[in-house]
């Protein structure tokens, strides 16, 4: 049992500190060049113009916030449905540009998994396709699993909840 459980904290750990990684530097790409950002939010044309900006801000800060608490394992569950969501409102809008057939050149998705893809020889394409949509809908399923899971892993809150034990 203890092999087991061992090895289903490593699955989590390594999971949960995946998707924070991927939220986290998705977040640091669009703030090192805001402005391509909002102009890529701005051509989903899902959001009233007035809203763009604020919304690009909203997505940015949620993702650094998210990538951060995943990471460290802090928050899992509620930073796990979070991201969740964040990973469905990316497919969803994904979706709507193919759909629709927006000229949107770049999903706004560039991260270091593409590059480490890239490095790999799998080249990943940023423009808006069915297998970006398709990723972010098993990224958002990841997420939420981290969020059901029972199993921490190796986390903050494991250490916090195993200090907590022994002082009391």
């Amino acid at each position: 049992m203890t092999n087991r459980m061992t090895t289903l904290s490593l699955l989590v750990t390594a999971i949960r500190i995946i998707l924070g990684s991927i939220l986290f530097f998705a977040g640091i790409a669009k703030l090192t060049n805001f402005s391509a950002f909002v102009t890529t939010v701005a051509g989903y044309q899902v959001l009233p113009t007035a809203l763009v900006k604020s919304i690009s801000y909203l997505l940015v800060s949620a993702e650094v916030a998210l990538g951060i608490a995943l990471s460290i394992g802090y928050f899992s569950r509620g930073a796990g449905i979070l991201a969740s969501l964040l990973f469905l409102i990316f497919s969803v809008a994904l979706a709507n540009v193919l759909w629709k057939e927006l000229p949107v050149t770049d999903c706004g998705c560039d991260n270091f998994l593409f590059t480490f893809l890239d490095f790999l020889g799998l080249s990943v394409s940023t423009t808006p396709n069915w297998t970006i949509v398709f990723a972010d809908a098993i990224l958002g399923v990841a997420s939420f699993g981290i969020a059901c899971s029972p199993e921490r892993g190796y986390s903050l809150e494991s250490f916090i909840q195993q200090t907590q034990r022994y002082e009391t």
